[in-house]
């Protein structure tokens, strides 16, 4: 019996050390449990500042294009314009994954490679939103004139409209008869999305 129990003492230690080194089934299922409910709480807070981040984006391109536009229309004297676009160069008023600056100079009023200047070209590749440009007359693009550098008689805004349920930000950012470009949050200036 004695040495039965020194034998056993013996080996205690070896099978202890060897746990020490391991995860037991139970610790490695309560561990994802644990990881896959922290990922369903963390998840809704992750797509909301995604979103709030690609609206914050979408505006500094749209606002720096037409900013663009208005200065580099005055400085070579010659119109351009300024849309947006799904596709190569068909301009319209209900795309969104591009915005456009060109000079069209076969004046058909959309951006036609290469016979038309492309200035720039922004993608915006909303996943959270998506734009609408409204321009009067129903025009599908806006027109900045060299004589001035301003959208006179093609003054309007761009609309950015959520699409998802994590995203709540709704703004316009206008460009008047002078030039002038302001950002309207939708709470002073409700931009009926969905509209």
């Amino acid at each position: 019996m004695i040495e039965l129990y020194k034998v056993l003492s013996r080996k205690q230690p070896h099978f202890q050390a060897q746990s020490k080194f391991g995860f037991t089934l139970i610790e490695l299922i309560v561990t994802v449990a644990v990881l896959a409910i922290i990922v369903m709480i963390a998840t809704p807070y992750i797509l909301e500042q995604l979103a709030s981040m690609e609206a914050k984006r979408i505006e500094g391109q749209i606002k720096n294009t037409l900013k663009l536009a208005k200065a580099e229309s005055l400085i070579r004297r010659q119109d351009l314009l300024v849309c947006l676009s799904n596709n190569g160069g068909t301009c319209d008023r209900d795309s969104y994954k591009k915005l456009l600056l060109f000079l069209d100079t076969n004046n058909n009023n959309n951006f036609d490679v290469g016979v038309d200047g492309l200035l720039e070209e922004q993608a915006l590749e909303p996943k959270y939103s998506t734009l609408y440009l409204r321009v009067g007359n129903k025009r599908h693009y806006t027109k900045f004139w060299g004589d001035s550098g301003s959208p006179r008689g093609h003054f309007g805004h761009i609309k950015y409209c959520p699409t998802s349920t994590y995203n709540h930000t709704m703004y316009q950012i206008s460009f008047n008869q002078g030039g002038g470009i302001t950002y309207k949050p939708n709470a002073s200036h409700p931009t009926d999305c969905g509209n």
